[in-house]
């Protein structure tokens, strides 16, 4: 399928390891421009190599987007090296409770700057980026945005941490809005709400001790009796990225192996 990628500028904001990874690979295949972020550099080196090696055309950049300055520094780097970006993706990780103190799971564990910083990370990194690239996308008429959720956002529970299940919340409300206010102009806001995918994320949560669900406990809720991959959430990612995808917009789209059972 011809997904009319070619030459587009595609920055994936948390794109340095794990499914950001796989998403700025899989842009990159399918020829778009990719600049990546992280806040470590050394992943921002080997992704940005590795794409290179591949064939594709990438640039990495190490920033915290969860400040101002640092979702501007991104974008900068993309006008510089390639053009306003035609496509963002937003891939914000989520903080790992502490199996010690139980911080970040359950009402009574969680301090007021553990939800401000949960503000900050989900919906704040998201409305510094957008700032960045919506006016350059409504000239151009043209645009992609999606939004790297979690399936706690449609149901919300105490074995994940607190505030970043119920602040991801209002990031859906938040990308509802936009596309919204900028489909006539040919932009696109969606979000994805992931389950269980293999990830160093996933992996160190689960090393922790932290939570409550193990992998046998996910090989019983999980229909297709598996994590998913990296690669899975990348050709989705890329669909969405697509002119293929123009007239879906201001959804929330589950990628779970069927763990969430409700119907919407």
């Amino acid at each position: 399928m011809e997904l009319g990628l070619g030459e587009k500028i595609a920055v994936i904001a948390g794109g340095a390891s794990g499914c950001g990874r796989a998403i700025a690979e899989e842009l990159a295949r399918e020829g778009a421009r990719v600049v990546l972020s992280s806040r470590r550099a050394e992943p921002v080196k080997e992704t940005e190599a590795a794409i290179r090696e591949d064939g594709g055309e990438a640039v990495g950049v190490v920033a915290d987007m969860t400040s101002q300055s640092g979702a501007a520094d991104i974008i900068a780097k993309a006008r510089s090296v390639y053009g306003e970006p035609d496509i963002l993706v937003v891939n914000s990780p989520g903080p790992v409770p502490d199996p010690q103190t139980n911080r970040w799971r359950g009402l009574e564990n969680c301090a007021d700057e553990d939800f401000e910083l949960a503000h900050r990370m989900f919906v704040m990194s998201q409305v510094y980026l957008a700032r960045e690239v919506l006016p350059a996308m409504k000239a151009a008429g043209w645009g992609r945005i999606v939004n790297i959720g979690s399936i706690a956002m449609k149901v919300p529970h105490l074995e994940d941490p607190m505030p970043a299940t119920n602040t991801r919340v209002a990031v859906n409300a938040l990308m509802k809005t936009i596309s919204q206010e900028y489909g006539a102009f040919g932009i696109t806001a969606n979000v994805i709400a992931t389950g269980p995918f293999e990830s160093e994320l996933s992996r160190d949560y689960r090393a922790s001790g932290a939570g409550a669900k193990t992998d046998e406990y996910y090989a019983k809720m999980l229909p297709v009796g598996r994590w998913g991959r990296p690669e899975e959430m990348g050709a989705l990612v890329a669909f969405l990225c697509s002119a293929r995808a123009g007239f879906i917009t201001g959804e929330t789209i589950r990628i779970d192996g069927g763990y969430t059972k409700s119907l919407f």
